[in-house]
């Protein structure tokens, strides 16, 4: 008996459907890889998310040109923490918070300046020198409302047996305390011994702690 060898038709119409799916393949290959190369690596995300931001600009501090009135000028005082000596003891280093109370930002620029006055004051309360030091105020000023720390230095020889005061002045034009601005005292101040070398001490009586510079 004879084989029979069956053949199959391929029908044409079969061959122009695969033919159309390897087309729609290909372009669908092509597409996921133009999508892949324009997408961000996950590095360059997360670069991207912790960039430091750039940094705010600093605000320029007013400058004092005109005369405060009583109800633009406002002030409270604090003194942060016991003063220093430092320059191997001949000045004396207070570090003193400034609040401004008042309506308008204050700085030690301009024509009219804002400082920090140091005045002394002996053992009764009596001021004895009311010029004794200036210090500026920080660099930005204080806005209305804001504090900032006031670095106050003063030769050491000159405190004792006497007390600092600090207030603000408006120079040339009118010190705070004219207008019932209370001031803040430290003091007084008295010559001692520590561990048997001279030295001053605090209001508390104890030797006031040297540091470097």
């Amino acid at each position: 008996m004879k084989g029979i060898t069956i053949h199959h038709r391929v029908s044409p119409m079969n061959k122009i459907s695969k033919s159309q799916f390897s087309l729609c393949a290909a372009a669908a290959l092509a597409t996921a890889m133009a999508v892949s190369g324009c997408s961000k690596a996950p590095e360059a995300d997360q670069a991207a998310q912790t960039a430091p931001a750039a940094a705010a600009p600093v605000a320029e501090a007013p400058d004092m040109t005109t005369p405060l009135t009583q109800e633009q000028a406002g002030a409270q005082y604090a003194i942060t923490a016991e003063p220093v000596l430092v320059n191997n003891g001949e000045t004396l280093r207070t570090v003193v918070s400034v609040t401004n109370t008042g309506k308008v930002a204050i700085s030690s620029k301009g024509k009219l300046p804002v400082n920090l006055a140091i005045s002394l004051v002996d053992p009764s309360g009596e001021m004895v020198a009311r010029d004794f030091v200036r210090a500026s105020l920080p660099a930005a000023g204080i806005a209305a409302g804001a504090s900032a720390d006031v670095i106050t230095e003063v030769p050491a020889k000159d405190v004792v047996g006497k007390s600092l005061r600090f207030g603000l002045v408006q120079e040339a034009i009118v010190w705070f305390s004219d207008f019932n601005v209370a001031t803040v005292d430290y003091g007084p101040l008295t010559a001692c011994d520590d561990q048997g070398k001279p030295t001053i001490c605090g209001k508390d009586g104890k030797p006031l702690q040297h540091v470097a510079q």
